[in-house]
């Protein structure tokens, strides 16, 4: 190791660790800053920093749940049934939202994303390939937003109907609409609803470490 705060880390359970105000972890045995390459050839574990802070055991921590626990409650296909459910009704709320006030809210991407990412945490899941789903449902679900609210707002201006519009238009402009949008500063609004599509999919515990200060 030759990063010095990795090296710090390492020399703090050392017996011959010692702290000096002002210049922190220094070595008893050098009197001096801890520094050198790999492992330190007079390292010495200090068991008593073990016996006072012990490394939990499994059963000993109660936010712990054993792995193969987690897996098997895992519901894939539930996740994603309640992902695609989130996906479809958080284009229709974006759209429902932008045609009745007549404007195209980039910012409603963030809800989307959040209700995609809570429907397909419903699986339980703690693998990534939960939070990679919740990310695509949420894209797919911002792009379904913006198209039908332009189709929307098309058939609001000329006072035709939403089907008319949506079977009658060139798709490749409103597209092409839906492409300038994501290019203007809506593209953050899309890239928050992927984080949260992503990170609220799924939940992943870990284990303590113990022994260390």
């Amino acid at each position: 190791m030759t990063d010095q705060n990795d090296i710090e880390r390492y020399c703090r359970n050392c017996v011959s660790r010692d702290f000096v105000n002002g210049r922190g972890v220094v070595c008893k045995r050098t009197g001096a800053i801890p520094a050198f390459v790999g492992e330190c050839e007079s390292y010495q574990k200090d068991e008593e920093l073990e016996k006072m802070a012990p490394t939990p055991k499994p059963e000993d921590y109660s936010g712990y749940v054993d792995r193969e626990k987690l897996l098997a409650e895992e519901n894939l296909p539930k996740a994603v049934l309640f992902g695609v459910l989130a996906c479809i009704a958080g284009a229709v709320a974006w759209a429902l939202i932008s045609i009745s006030t007549g404007y195209q809210m980039g910012y409603m991407a963030i809800g989307v994303g959040f209700l995609v990412g809570f429907a397909m945490r419903q699986g339980k899941g703690i693998r990534p390939i939960f939070g990679i789903i919740g990310a695509a449902l949420a894209l797919i679900s911002c792009v379904m937003g913006d198209f039908f609210s332009i189709v929307g707002l098309v058939a609001k201006e000329y006072e035709v109907s939403f089907m008319d519009v949506l079977f009658d238009a060139s798709y490749s402009e409103v597209m092409s609409v839906v492409i300038e949008n994501m290019a203007s500063m809506t593209i953050v609004f899309y890239g928050i609803a992927l984080y949260e599509g992503y990170k609220l999919s799924f939940s992943a515990q870990k284990a303590p470490e113990g022994g260390k200060i």
